[in-house]
């Protein structure tokens, strides 16, 4: 039989069936008691789990810095209202239990608190007193969202590089992307998509707007907005597109006038609301001759398009060979020790701005730059070079792979093959013909280089140079960009032994990759909007840092810290 039973009757006495007397002295000495009983319980427990990575950090972390940086959470004192049930500490440390337990959401975080005792020793929770509720984690994690996203990630940065020392200025660092999916699903049609916008608008004005201007919401037909959509042929899509667009744009023409009477806070809400619907009119939704309004083709419709009006800050991220993903394109920067930055960029950002992103943070953190920046091919481009070669003010070289030009066919001679000389305007091809015929590109960075057919007869790499269907007495023309130099630049370091080592190590922030999406809950943002997806990115890669550094030290790696 169960010492507990599995459910507590309500009435349930606290003290047991024993004389009162008895009951009166353990009334007198409970507090203590219980004391005793918790030193008890939890030194077996510890004794039991010593290696465990919560003890070994509550031992050798102490996340006073974060704290302090969460001071202003608190009400000024003097400020009227109730004491705080819990202090700063407890809610710094069950946020990183939160990273830890693979970024859980807040009646998950909470469950951890109220039933894990080894969770509750490192929070500072006592064994049998009260745990913070889902709400109060939820009110303490938007603050940070908000006030200090990146508190605990440069916290833990600074402890494990005074710890583990690594010079940031001498080690280069390996970037790379990973798909987070966001929570909030896609629309399934542009009508769908305009409709649930203004339904959200017209209950936030509903509910916020002054008494005065609640009546401006008559001339807006709010039923269109509510009724359910179920259209099943092609002139019923385009009928009930036709009638979204009516009913938003007269929504948006009776708003728009009366914004200058909004308070701040919902003034700006209502902002963001009708620049969603007219981005979504631009990128979606084409007018012809006839005024007739029709959903654009997927080749003419804007890349960074709002597909979900619940986060509107999300797109689609695209790689080939996968599915597309609605939410954020992540960016880390790693050393083979530690994370050093962490960047959310929304989904349809393409991979090779992940460099300049990366740098960005860096820089705006006082951080000293890396000597080298390794990465796939998206970061080989000749103009993610020359941004790197910029932003770093020439301190920080791009190592990647040159990728081959857009159809361009590997089996013959590329951009890379051709020696291009700016100063004198000649460009020279593999077999030493030298052309001057050259003319600014309408359509890109760059300039194009013409070969004639009769510089190109009888030449013996014909083959290697022209597709086999080009006509014999065509033109040769070779594209050469602004950024050619950083290309052959690139191109030879790779060659050389320091480059090829350097290319050898790409491979080691994978595994760290995987570590974020598989344990520490990255590969599905816990919350809608960027703001979101960027704290839980910098506080999974804290605990990983975190983690990392623990590892080296079992390893002997790095140094025992004292204590």
């Amino acid at each position: 039989m169960p010492s507990i039973p599995p459910t507590i009757r309500a009435g349930t006495p606290d003290l047991p069936a024993v004389p009162p007397l008895v009951q009166c002295m353990i009334g007198i000495f409970l507090a203590p008691i219980l004391a005793w009983v918790e030193v008890l319980v939890m030194r077996r427990v510890l004794r039991a789990c010593a290696a465990h990575p919560l003890v070994r950090l509550a031992q050798w972390y102490d996340p006073t810095p974060v704290v302090q940086a969460c001071a202003a959470y608190r009400h000024p004192a003097g400020t009227p209202g109730a004491p705080p049930t819990f202090s700063l500490d407890p809610l710094v440390r069950a946020e990183i239990v939160r990273a830890w337990a693979d970024s859980c959401s807040d009646p998950d975080l909470e469950f951890l608190l109220a039933t894990n005792l080894l969770v509750r020793w490192f929070v500072g929770l006592p064994l049998v007193g009260p745990t913070p509720d889902h709400t109060t984690l939820h009110r303490f994690h938007a603050w940070i969202t908000i006030h200090a996203p990146d508190a605990l990630f440069r916290a833990v940065l600074r402890f494990v590089d005074q710890i583990d020392p690594e010079d940031p200025a001498t080690t280069p660092q390996i970037v790379d992307t990973f798909a987070m999916e966001s929570p909030a699903a896609a629309t399934p049609s542009t009508a769908h998509l305009l409709r649930h916008l203004a339904l959200r608008l017209v209950r936030d004005w509903q509910a916020h707007a002054p008494p005065a201007l609640q009546t401006v919401l008559a001339e807006v037909d709010v039923a269109q907005l509510v009724r359910p959509v179920h259209a099943r042929t092609a002139a019923a899509r385009q009928g009930h597109l036709q009638a979204a667009i009516t009913v938003t744009r007269t929504l948006v023409a009776t708003l728009t006038p009366h914004l200058p009477a909004l308070g701040p806070p919902f003034r700006t809400v209502v902002t963001r609301y009708l620049e969603a619907l007219a981005k979504v009119e631009a990128d979606d939704v084409e007018t012809d001759s006839d005024g007739v309004v029709r959903e654009r083709s997927p080749k003419t419709r804007g890349s960074q398009r709002i597909v979900s009006a619940v986060d509107t800050e999300a797109t689609f991220r695209k790689h080939e060979g996968r599915p597309a993903v609605l939410g954020t394109n992540a960016v880390i920067s790693t050393t083979v020790t530690r994370i050093r930055a962490v960047v959310a960029l929304t989904g349809s950002t393409p991979d090779s701005e992940a460099p300049c992103a990366a740098l960005a943070q860096q820089r705006a953190a006082n951080d000293a730059l890396p000597p080298f920046l390794l990465m796939d091919q998206a970061g080989g481009w000749g103009k993610t070079r020359a941004r790197v070669h910029a932003l770093s003010d020439g301190q920080t070289q791009m190592v990647a792979w040159i990728p081959a030009s857009g159809g361009s066919d590997r089996t013959r001679f590329t951009v890379a093959d051709f020696r291009v000389d700016p100063a004198h305007g000649t460009c020279t091809c593999p077999n030493g013909v030298v052309s001057r015929t050259v003319y600014r590109s309408g359509a890109g960075d760059g300039e194009h280089y013409r070969f004639l057919a009769s510089h190109c007869q009888g030449c013996p790499v014909w083959n290697q140079c022209r597709d086999a269907e080009a006509k014999p007495n065509g033109h040769r023309s070779v594209f050469i960009s602004d950024y050619h130099a950083f290309l052959r630049t690139g191109a030879e370091f790779n060659q050389s032994p320091e480059g090829m080592a350097l290319l050898q190590r790409r491979w080691q922030v994978e595994p760290v990759i995987a570590w974020l999406v598989r344990y520490h809950g990255c590969r599905r943002a816990r919350r809608v909007g960027h703001a979101a997806a960027q704290v839980q990115l910098y506080q999974a890669s804290a605990v990983r840092n975190l983690l990392l550094w623990l590892a080296r030290v079992q390893r002997k790696a790095a140094p025992c810290p004292p204590g």
